[in-house]
């Protein structure tokens, strides 16, 4: 877990070199480990956007995979780490990316994690990046707090998302450690942040909860990664949910209540000079007629899409200028499309892109966006767009 000083020049002296033809190499260096090597220019490889912080210390050792792919970038961790303050415990502390931004917004954290080898690298890296600020305990965080009570400002749980067989599960009761565990512990002073999946169902997940205080969407670069839920002792079946897009100065995107979403009314019109696509987190959430606001139409009763006669520069997502509106027909294909060339994108429609692209024998890229969707008339429909410039 500590890397030597030959190990250390190894993995920066062949960090962009391909690791499976570095596998087949002999001779590079007879004294030296080189599958855990490899191990590490993979994985630094892989994060080095999503932690550039870790990476840019040659001394981090990576745990392995399976461990990089639940771990917080640092974007999403310091996202948390400025919704909460005080005293923390992390129950699941997995690689520690949540762990290491919590303390570096200056609360007081205790990282549990029962992996006793995850939990060895884990302090060790911490010690690297930050010094002794955070209490290291390897064990079951949920049985930590039954034998050390403390008065937590907040637990935060990042419960495994894999079964017994190493299977992805969706289902918040169906990841580990599960989190009903952990309820008896919220009170007046101990609230629970959770981090999830983005897969997960919010509506349910809040059933679940038996109510929370707040929910956050986090977005990179219109791609959700993960959802994140406060509970406290005060909490609501029906709380705020805000969509941030972590790549803005100003992350806040859309912010709405489900019990807003159900007494919505969104109209539903032909397609007019604009179209717009609303943001992925804002999907995600739910909020398809909010997203309309008051000057669009939405085109169709399942059809996540809207337009309207003058452009709404501040509509959450992308927006496009509707250059041609037709049926999906190879003919008009061909008229609209000469170069052969176009980005696809489907709503409520019978085809996938791959679908359309192959039968029509599209190329991909270009200026123009085709969108394929079923209208207010329940027809299937192509309108041809070209995005518009940033505002």
């Amino acid at each position: 877990m500590m890397l030597s000083k030959e190990e250390i020049k190894f993995i920066q002296d062949h960090a962009q070199d391909d690791p499976y033809q570095l596998s087949l190499s002999k001779g590079l260096n007879p004294e030296l480990h080189l599958p855990s090597l490899i191990a590490q220019i993979q994985a630094r490889q892989k994060l080095i956007y999503k932690l550039p912080s870790w990476l840019a210390n040659p001394e981090i050792y990576f745990p392995p995979q399976l461990n990089l792919e639940q771990a917080s970038s640092e974007d999403t961790a310091l996202f948390k780490a400025g919704l909460i303050q005080g005293k923390l415990i992390d129950v699941t502390g997995g690689m520690g990316v949540d762990s290491w931004a919590f303390a570096q917004k200056g609360n007081k954290v205790t990282y549990v994690e029962r992996d006793e080898n995850l939990a060895n690298i884990t302090q060790r890296n911490h010690l690297l990046l930050l010094g002794d600020r955070i209490q290291h305990v390897h064990g079951d965080g949920i049985d930590y707090m039954k034998h050390h009570p403390t008065d937590w400002d907040y637990i935060y749980i990042d419960p495994a998302r894999r079964g017994a067989k190493g299977e992805k599960v969706i289902l918040l009761e169906n990841c580990e450690p599960n989190v009903q565990d952990i309820l008896p512990y919220i009170n007046k002073k101990t609230s629970l942040l959770i981090k999830t999946s983005p897969l997960l169902d919010i509506s349910r997940a809040i059933q679940s909860l038996q109510g929370v205080n707040q929910v956050w969407v986090i977005a990179v670069k219109n791609e959700v990664k993960e959802l994140l839920f406060l509970k406290s002792a005060e909490a609501t079946m029906d709380p705020q949910i805000e969509v941030h897009e972590l790549s803005l100065t100003k992350s806040l995107i859309f912010q709405g209540k489900l019990s807003e979403e159900k007494d919505a009314i969104s109209p539903i019109g032909d397609l007019d000079e604009y179209l717009y696509e609303p943001h992925a987190g804002i999907m995600k959430a739910g909020f398809f007629k909010l997203a309309a606001g008051k000057h669009l139409h939405k085109l169709g009763i399942n059809t996540h899409l809207y337009t309207s006669k003058e452009r709404v520069l501040d509509f959450p997502g992308r927006q496009f200028k509707v250059k041609a509106y037709g049926s999906l027909d190879k003919k008009w294909i061909e008229s609209h499309l000469t170069e052969g060339k176009a980005n696809i994108s489907t709503r409520n429609f019978p085809m996938s892109p791959e679908e359309i692209r192959k039968k029509y024998k599209l190329k991909e890229g270009g200026p123009w966006t085709l969108f394929a969707f079923q209208d207010a008339h329940q027809k299937n429909v192509l309108a041809l767009c070209e995005k518009c410039p940033a505002n």
